[in-house]
């Protein structure tokens, strides 16, 4: 275990990833295979690499009752958000199945349990709703109620979502050891970056030794910027803005759960993986429609021990009396002063041709993305 100030979550990181000539072995048998749905590939890889540690696998029923009812896995270690493997009626009943991703297997999962989960008690317990116009409600109530658990190893790796962005957590935390970095702050994001995200992440650059900007790339919902879009305009305010050997970019290809407080808990657990110690907890981070209060995740956050340190920020705006990005912490001016900006009014200015204001968004960063717009790709 390479050294670093963070502990994985339980202690240990969890790596099941096969040796090459036993996977060719596998690969020599008749195992039955099963496509899985993009997201359960993604939670099936991440499992494998230690992103999810200490999983070493998907969880069954006395598992999921534990999170559902006490935000626990069975042991007491805090866990927010299920991961567990839907069966279709059409899957094979088998011990164990390989799983494939475009056709081509890329893990083996050894099938111990089969259970069924009420969607709708999972979607209340998790999302707070069962509305199927929140889209991770949307997907578990396309699933049905079987489900299936037991231990995943990978054979291969998934192809990027991106290029080769995407590190595993060994490899950020021998970046970070590399760097000499003791404390690293993880932020979350799954846009691309408008000047309140700066405003966060020089805050918090100001604690710690390094930041890890980590953007969610691997399946978010409809609307969404895409991953290429999100990775350049991080590259581009990054080499404008900060000294380089105090940054590190890193992709993560897992599906985005909308599920505001609850997915606050969990995304922070993934960081403190990666080796982060402190992780960014912004306005409604990984909120989506009305679903979350602006600061539920905030208050989610107290008295619970992760073992990762929450750095709480209220909502950033610009304000013409500061003359700069502040906080209603650190601006005392009356709010006809500031003026607020969100992705969403931003993507607006870009669908429309309106220019971007530079206090909203970078010059550099609106241009990456008017090319984007002008010409998408994945």
């Amino acid at each position: 275990m390479l050294a670093t100030a963070s502990k994985p979550h339980g202690g240990a990181l969890v790596e099941r990833i096969l040796p090459a000539a036993r996977a060719r072995k596998l690969l020599e048998r008749d195992i039955p295979r099963v496509e899985p749905p993009l997201e359960v590939s993604l939670d099936a890889e991440k499992i494998c690499i230690g992103a999810y540690s200490p999983l070493t696998g998907f969880q069954g029923a006395g598992a999921v009752a534990s999170i559902l009812r006490r935000m626990e896995l069975p042991g007491g270690l805090p866990w927010s958000i299920p991961i567990v493997f839907p069966w279709r009626e059409d899957y094979p009943e088998a011990g164990e199945v390989l799983l494939t991703h475009g056709g081509a297997p890329f893990a083996i999962f050894h099938v111990k349990e089969r259970f069924r989960l009420d969607p709708g008690r999972v979607a209340q317990a998790v999302y707070g709703t069962r509305d199927p116009q929140h889209p991770n409600v949307a997907d578990l109530l396309s699933y049905g109620n079987r489900y299936a658990a037991g231990p995943v190893e990978l054979l291969r790796r998934l192809p990027a979502a991106y290029g080769d962005t995407e590190l595993s957590p060994r490899e950020t935390r021998r970046e970070f050891q590399k760097r000499g970095w003791e404390t690293v702050v993880g932020y979350q994001t799954r846009n691309p970056p408008h000047r309140a995200h700066e405003y966060l992440q020089r805050c918090a650059l100001e604690l710690v030794d390094g930041l890890l900007v980590h953007p969610v790339v691997g399946k978010l919902k409809e609307g969404d910027w895409p991953a290429r879009a999100i990775v350049r305009g991080y590259q581009r305010m990054m080499d404008a803005l900060y000294p380089r050997e105090r940054v590190l970019l890193s992709t993560l290809s897992i599906a985005m759960r909308y599920a505001g407080p609850k997915a606050a808990v969990h995304l922070a657990i993934v960081r403190k993986n990666y080796g982060c110690t402190h992780f960014i907890v912004g306005r409604d981070i990984a909120g989506v429609g009305r679903y979350y209060g602006p600061y539920d995740a905030h208050r989610i956050f107290e008295g619970l021990d992760l073992g990762i340190i929450p750095l709480r920020f209220r909502e950033a705006f610009h304000c013409r009396g500061c003359g700069t990005t502040a906080t209603d912490r650190t601006c005392g001016h009356p709010p006809e002063q500031r003026v607020e900006f969100s992705g969403t009014q931003i993507r607006a200015w870009l669908r429309s041709g309106q220019p971007v204001p530079p206090e909203a968004m970078r010059p550099e960063v609106v241009e990456v993305l008017r090319e984007e717009m002008a010409s998408p790709g994945p």
